[in-house]
């Protein structure tokens, strides 16, 4: 197996690895088949008998509901009721029980069929799809779980994490390295604070004189409407996907862009597009001359304008980075419609990479045995052929702006600073991915009613278990009432109850148990990836 590097991300997904993990997903699909030893053709079978009695089913009720419509009519004309009693009546029955009877012979066609198909649905786990894209493109070695020697690791030698706070828990990760640089995606969740905007009402009435059509002095009565509004603090949580990979390239450089989906617009429009980042690019560079800074834009106008990373802070490290071919690469990466295009931000810290990829955002950063599973054999063929696909597809998209740098596909020089001495098994983030899956109950405040946000920090490890210290930040709700004088239209003020929430944090503290060891010692609280939390 060739365990080259990747000089065109783009090119090389389109003529090689594309194909390439297609039949090694099929492959493995029969590999599967066969191990499982399933019985495929009595399975299409009963699916065919299930699908049967289903649409049979369906036919049932449309005919039960059309006797159920005659007898109401023929009630109605009271004249045809005894037609009702003898002969409507006993047909709707009859269907009744019809229809029982196939629903009871579609339920036990369905439990035969899944039956059939257990041996291979116990077969698929998060490990198939990270194996399939480990045979299609060596270099890429995933972990079992992100381990505290990698986390040390990254934090110590990569600048990782520097950034992370209470805002941040960790939902779900997924590390590994690229040719020996570690990188991790991660589903987190974040915590702000913003405003709510409350509303409240009052109806008042009042009597009002007037002089009538005929000339005479009359009262009515008016009547409006008063509305209120006031603004109180509230915690908003976001989830956000991010593939952070570490590389040695550029240690000193920082810079950001942002997806601006370049691929959607036609090549005069990109024409147009460019020439005014052109333009732009001149007034930084005459105005970086006139303050003295270090800005000078690249001679290749397209990347500069398209790439559009402008904020870097070390012109020397930036172009060390963006080579001639990583220029081509990324231009040819936000253009084309064969991934996704112009989708994703790029933001780098010294020598941590951040991508933050549109296509990723809402999807499981692990395709997990359960999307595959089903009763029906076809079924699961098309869900382990099409999820593997487009799984592979979005995290080689996620990868594909970090391949396109040559330099950062390198292997790292190890002469880095010596990782400090560590006990701990796993990662915190490991450990937050665990308890977030935990029923509140355990690991938030008892009067929490939002959603909380979990961290994780060591306390020791003993015999392969890692004892974990669980704080959830969350908020209690109290209903408040303010009161807003509103201006009626009788030319009172008037007080209108404005009703809004007030949240009241909380913090709630715990220990638990992270382990390999289903068997151990406690009540297990969580199961993901082989890992297990527990609680004594």
């Amino acid at each position: 197996m060739n365990n080259s590097m990747i000089f065109n991300p783009l090119e090389e997904f389109e003529k090689k690895f594309s194909s390439l993990h297609a039949e090694n997903t099929a492959k493995r699909f029969e590999e599967l088949v066969k191990q499982s030893n399933v019985d495929e053709n009595k399975n299409k079978e009963t699916v065919k008998q299930y699908h049967f009695y289903k649409e049979n089913i369906k036919k049932l009720k449309k005919k039960l509901n059309l006797f159920r419509f005659l007898r109401v009519i023929m009630i109605i004309t009271i004249i045809l009721i005894v037609v009702v009693v003898l002969k409507i009546t006993p047909k709707i029955k009859a269907l009744r029980s019809e229809i029982e009877q196939a629903d009871n012979k579609a339920d036990e066609l369905y439990a035969e069929a899944l039956s059939q198909m257990q041996p291979l649905n116990d077969l698929f786990s998060s490990k198939e799809a990270l194996n399939i894209i480990e045979q299609t493109i060596p270099l890429i070695d995933f972990a079992d779980h992100f381990t505290a020697k990698q986390e040390i690791d990254m934090k110590t030698n990569y600048d990782f994490g520097a950034d992370d706070s209470n805002e941040y828990s960790t939902l779900d990760v997924l590390a590994g390295n690229y040719n020996g640089n570690p990188f991790i995606f991660e589903n987190k969740i974040k915590h702000t604070m913003g405003t709510e905007t409350y509303h409240g009402y009052r109806t008042i009435s009042w009597t009002e004189t007037y002089i009538n059509s005929k000339g005479r002095l009359s009262t009515r009565t008016r009547t409006q409407t008063l509305h209120a509004t006031v603004n109180k603090p509230k915690p908003f949580y976001n989830g956000q996907i991010v593939l952070s990979y570490c590389a040695q390239g550029g240690p000193e450089l920082c810079f950001s862009r942002d997806a601006t989906h370049l691929h959607e617009k036609n090549e005069r429009q990109i024409e147009r597009y460019v020439k005014r980042g052109e333009k732009r690019l001149k007034k930084k560079t005459d105005d970086a001359l006139k303050e003295n800074s270090n800005f000078t834009s690249m001679s290749n106008s397209d990347f500069e304008v398209l790439f559009d990373a402008l904020d870097r802070t070390n012109e020397v490290q930036f172009r060390t980075l963006f080579t001639p071919l990583a220029q081509t690469n990324m231009v040819d990466l936000l253009l084309s419609d064969t991934g996704y295009g112009d989708d994703f931000n790029f933001i780098k810290r010294n020598r941590t990479n951040a991508i933050i990829s549109k296509h990723s955002q809402g999807r499981n950063i692990n395709l997990y045995g359960n999307e595959i599973c089903s009763f029906d054999f076809e079924e699961i063929k098309r869900n382990f052929i099409d999820k593997n696909a487009k799984f592979f597809k979005d995290v080689y998209f996620d990868l594909a702006p970090i391949l396109a740098i040559p330099i950062y596909q390198e292997r790292p020089v190890h002469s880095l600073d010596p990782l400090p001495d560590y006990t701990k098994l796993y990662a915190e983030k490991q450990c937050e991915s665990l308890a977030n899956v935990v029923d509140y109950g355990y690991v938030a405040h008892p009067q929490t009613k939002t959603q909380a946000i979990i961290k994780s920090s060591f306390v020791n490890s003993q015999k392969g278990v890692d004892k974990t210290r669980i704080s959830a930040y969350s908020y209690d709700i109290e209903k408040r009432v303010d009161v807003v004088s509103v201006l009626g239209g009788d030319g009172r003020f008037h007080n209108v109850n404005v009703p809004w929430d007030e949240y009241i944090p909380l913090e709630y503290h715990n220990d638990f148990y992270v382990t390999e060891n289903s068997n151990a010692d406690g009540k297990v609280l969580a199961n993901k990836n082989g890992l297990f939390m527990f609680c004594k």
